[in-house]
C-alpha cells in the first residue's frame, strides 16, 4: 500500500506543497494568495480528477500548516476509503494522455483525429490511429513516477 508523499511545489507564488499517493496526486497545501492578516493563511484541498467526483473533492483553511496537514489528512483517509484501483488508474491515463498530446503538439506533429484518414505518426516514429491511439500511450509512454519522464 503506498503512503502519502508531499513535494515542494515549485511553481507556486507562495509556499506550497503537492501531495502524492504513490504517482497520483491527490491534493495540496499551502499559503494562501491575498488572505487578509486575520483570516486563515494556509488552505487545504483533497481528491483527484479524473478518479473521484467534483462533489467527493474537499478544501478548507486552517491558521497553520500542521492544521491544514491535520484537515487533508483526515479528509483523505475518508476519501481514500471509497477509491479503487481504477480510480487511481483513471488519473494516470489521463495523465499520460496529456503529456504525450503535448509532446506532439511541442513538436508541431498532427494527431490520428486531426488527420481526415485518422493515422499519423508519433514522436516515437510508430504510426498511429484512431483505434490504437489509447493503447499505443498505454505501452509505449507511460510515465515512470520514479523518474518523471516518458518510459
Amino acid at each position: 500500500m503506498s503512503t502519502l508523499t508531499r513535494r515542494r511545489d515549485q511553481s507556486a507564488a507562495h509556499e506550497g506543497w503537492v501531495i502524492f499517493f504513490g504517482d497520483v496526486r491527490v491534493g495540496a497545501i499551502c499559503l494562501r494568495s491575498g488572505a487578509p492578516n486575520h483570516a486563515p493563511q494556509w488552505s487545504w484541498s483533497c481528491g483527484f480528477y479524473p478518479g473521484t467526483t467534483p462533489g467527493q473533492h474537499r478544501t478548507g483553511s486552517a491558521e497553520t500548516f500542521d492544521e491544514a496537514r491535520r484537515a487533508f489528512q483526515s479528509a483523505w483517509q475518508e476519501l481514500a476509503a471509497s477509491r479503487t484501483e481504477a480510480d487511481y488508474e483513471a488519473w494516470r491515463e489521463q495523465r499520460d494522455w496529456t503529456a504525450w498530446k503535448y509532446r506532439m503538439h511541442d513538436r508541431a506533429l498532427p494527431l490520428p483525429t486531426q488527420r481526415s484518414e485518422g493515422v499519423a505518426r508519433c514522436f516515437c516514429g510508430a504510426v498511429i490511429t484512431n483505434p490504437s491511439l489509447v493503447s499505443h500511450i498505454r505501452a509505449a509512454h507511460r510515465l515512470n513516477s520514479s523518474s518523471g519522464g516518458a518510459s
